[in-house]
């Protein structure tokens, strides 16, 4: 079998094709003549065949280099379209992030970074993906999704957590209830009102049921819901009040329904970035989730969403 030619000697036969002159080849690829002819002859030694038919004043290709130039020129393009390919892909300007996250987080936080993020990356595509925050952590961890966005995982995981966002606890009501001319309220206000709790096995009915005892409150819930949006949409059908987060009151984005702070005391959950520090994030996502801080920073200083 035949040895194959490498890339330099692939450019090498194609400069003398192009020149038809060892000297201006030479010159070309910044080497001395004499080494350039024997880059020639170690070509055609190598693949056993002559390619250039040479008298002393015209170099010309033999029907084997006929055959091979489209060959090298195919073989080179290919390399330098891979290569570009891969130096985009390190360079952030391509590629793909693959992002978990909370519904409430997904409705409010991401549109703004994904706005930011696509302008400066148009060559990078962004899948979201939305779950509870234990599957968000799963799927993080297995490699699923490069970044996660939800509360802090357990130890059990092997995750890192950086916290981006303290999603505040709030009174949801309709926006015509008479609590919302009130700028905020304390915990009293649910005992003699009908309340929509969230269900025991949900994360967030741990942290409210936590807050109620710090108020020294108990409430008997009228309902207990899965998902938060659907206590906002019982709270938005006169069914009662609830205490939700402000993130999910803004992801449902109901005119009938509003949310005003809860004092005494104040409660939040921590939101933030989950990664797995035994696997390496490319740019593009290190990029996203720079834009995902900038986004939290301006929900917390109110700049995104309102009360009203």
């Amino acid at each position: 079998m035949r040895q194959r030619l490498t890339l330099p000697q692939l450019e090498a036969f194609l400069k003398l094709e192009a020149t038809t002159s060892f000297r201006d080849a030479a010159l070309e690829l910044g080497v001395s003549q004499p080494a350039f002819s024997r880059t020639i002859q170690q070509i055609e030694t190598r693949i056993g065949v002559r390619l250039f038919d040479r008298d002393t004043r015209h170099v010309r290709l033999t029907p084997a280099g006929e055959r091979l130039r489209p060959i090298a020129v195919q073989l080179l393009n290919d390399y330098e379209a891979s290569f570009s390919d891969f130096e985009a892909y390190v360079d952030g300007r391509s590629g793909r992030v693959r992002i978990a996250t909370l519904p409430s987080v997904a409705a409010t936080l991401l549109p703004g970074a994904v706005r930011r993020f696509c302008q400066t990356h148009p060559g990078v595509t962004v899948d979201i993906w939305e779950d509870v925050g234990i599957p968000v952590h799963r799927a993080v961890e297995e490699g699923d999704a490069d970044i996660g966005i939800a509360p802090p995982p357990s130890k059990a995981h092997s995750l890192d957590f950086c916290p981006i966002y303290q999603d505040r606890l709030v009174l949801a009501c309709r926006s015509d209830d008479e609590l919302a001319s009130s700028a905020r309220h304390n915990w009293t206000v649910f005992r003699d009102r009908p309340f929509i709790a969230l269900s025991t096995d949900t994360g967030l009915r741990s942290l409210i049921d936590r807050a109620f005892d710090a108020a020294d409150i108990q409430v008997d819930p009228l309902f207990n819901c899965k998902h938060p949006s659907t206590a906002a949409a019982l709270v938005a059908a006169s069914l009662g009040i609830s205490v939700l987060t402000r993130l999910t009151v803004e992801q449902v984005s109901d005119p009938n329904l509003c949310w005003r702070p809860l004092d005494t005391p104040e409660a939040s959950r921590p939101i933030g970035l989950v990664t797995c520090h035994a696997r390496s994030l490319m740019t593009p996502a290190r990029d996203f989730m720079r834009e995902l801080r900038t986004e939290a920073r301006m929900w917390g200083r109110g700049e995104r969403g309102s009360a009203d």
